[in-house]
């Protein structure tokens, strides 16, 4: 499993981090063989808001060699959206098997297409500006539509984690990990879409 995380300035990081906790977990109690990652950009470092920067692994690579897109939120997504640049890098990893949003991160999957005719969620600000990418947005906090998965506002990045966790090692792991984070979450709507119908769990 080959996790390609992509990261831009004026990002919020929680986002990100508040996923990748849980994943890297999988790795470090060995669940999971051959899982890896990258930090992907359009440049060799980025910046949040506050001037926080990260430098990243690899500047836009090819997507399509990758099992999984991260795209976490942030206010640089509102105009990163309309990036032709960016978004034609985005869209080679059109193939790819999971293609998961935290927050706004929903805007930049959507402006790819990868949201056409799919059930999605974001931020609870920006519900009308991710109406023209889907057939349908929701008020949750996690959606999975065939693997696409969207989640919430940015405290949503953790319970992302631990959901997209599940569906890669199982509950039993998942819930180890959950233990040794000493993260207790109140339990919340998860709505999963299987062809056209949706289903709450």
């Amino acid at each position: 499993m080959n996790i390609a995380y992509i990261l831009f300035d004026e990002i919020t990081l929680l986002d990100f981090i508040g996923f990748y906790d849980p994943i890297k977990n999988i790795r470090s109690r060995e669940f999971m063989e051959n899982l890896n990652w990258d930090l992907c950009a359009t440049h060799k470092s980025i910046k949040d808001s506050f001037g926080l920067e990260i430098i990243v692994d690899k500047i836009k690579p090819d997507l399509s060699d990758y099992d999984m897109l991260v795209v976490p939120g942030g206010y640089g997504t509102r105009e990163l959206q309309y990036n032709t640049e960016f978004i034609d890098w985005l869209k080679t990893g059109k193939n790819v098997d999971y293609k998961v949003s935290i927050c706004t991160g929903s805007l930049l999957i959507g402006a790819a297409g990868f949201l056409k005719n799919k059930t999605a969620t974001t931020n609870f600000n920006e519900y009308k500006s991710l109406e023209k990418y889907c057939e349908r947005v929701v008020q949750a906090k996690i959606v999975d539509d065939n693997n696409t998965i969207t989640a919430g506002a940015v405290a949503s990045s953790l319970d992302l984690g631990l959901y997209v966790s599940e569906k890669l090692i199982g509950k039993e792991k998942t819930e180890e990990i959950r233990i040794g984070m000493d993260y207790h979450p109140e339990k919340f709507e998860i709505i999963t879409v299987t062809n056209e119908d949706a289903y709450r769990t």
